[in-house]
């Protein structure tokens, strides 16, 4: 990894942070444009969201341009899709099982009310995985189809 990777970066990181910031501008001017949005954090999930569903949008028509390193947009990639992936199966359901537990009268105390918020997750984890169980299809009738074959990039 040389100064080609140094520079695509860079250059990555600079338009996330153009994305994150119109992502914020959206957020506040046009989604929530009549009501008053008090907790911080929703923004900055929102934001974050926004920006690494953006990045990738980019990193697709990057790859069709011919733009940045190969090596450097599959590693751009793999993060974003890490990220994104965390983003979406823990961090978004387990901060909104939070504020579910927070909104509750009978769970007052905070240790009772994390431990109950972890508990939701973990219930939406196993119906989660329930759910995504039969995929990928590797059944000999439906032929050689693979949901591993279209989002990884082979070398």
């Amino acid at each position: 990894m040389g100064l080609g990777f140094v520079v695509d970066s860079v250059i990555m990181f600079g338009t996330q942070i153009l994305f994150f910031g119109f992502g914020w501008l959206f957020f506040m001017r046009e989604l929530f444009k009549y009501s008053e949005v008090q907790n911080m954090i929703v923004q900055l999930l929102f934001s974050i969201t926004f920006t690494l569903s953006c990045t990738m949008f980019e990193l697709i028509i990057f790859e069709i341009l011919g733009w940045l390193d190969s090596t450097s947009r599959y590693f751009h990639w793999q993060f974003n899709l890490y990220f994104i992936l965390f983003m979406m199966v823990v961090l978004l359901p387990l901060y909104s099982a939070i504020q579910v537990v927070n909104t509750i009268k009978l769970v007052q105390r905070r240790p009772i009310a994390k431990l109950f918020a972890g508990v939701i997750w973990l219930v939406f984890i196993v119906i989660f995985w329930k759910l995504g169980d039969p995929f990928p299809i590797l059944s000999a009738k439906h032929g050689e189809i693979c949901l591993c074959r279209t989002v990884c990039v082979y070398e």
